[in-house]
């Protein structure tokens, strides 16, 4: 899924403008995609752990690493939704 990759900078993290984005091309987010969005967030959050509490400089970049892994996550997570209510008027996100 190349493309999904880069839907998140191709619309500068907008749920709506990447929804748009996806009709136009008729791609679609799998729940899958989702779920690796948040494991790949999650993989970070123990080493990050430690840096902030070893107080550590380096605790600024992977802090920046893990926000932006959870921005990824919440708009693909909102772009299913979306997809989800235009295809069967409800969500389970």
């Amino acid at each position: 899924m190349p493309r999904e990759s880069q839907l998140f900078w191709a619309s500068r993290g907008s749920v709506l403008e990447g929804y748009t984005m996806l009709k136009r091309e008729g791609k679609n987010v799998t729940p899958q995609f989702v779920e690796t969005s948040k494991k790949s967030r999650k993989r970070r959050e123990k080493e990050l752990g430690k840096k902030l509490k070893s107080e550590s400089l380096e605790a600024t970049s992977v802090l920046k690493e893990w926000e932006i892994s959870y921005q990824k996550e919440c708009f693909y997570r909102g772009v299913r939704a979306l997809l989800e209510l235009e295809r069967n008027g409800k969500t389970k996100y």
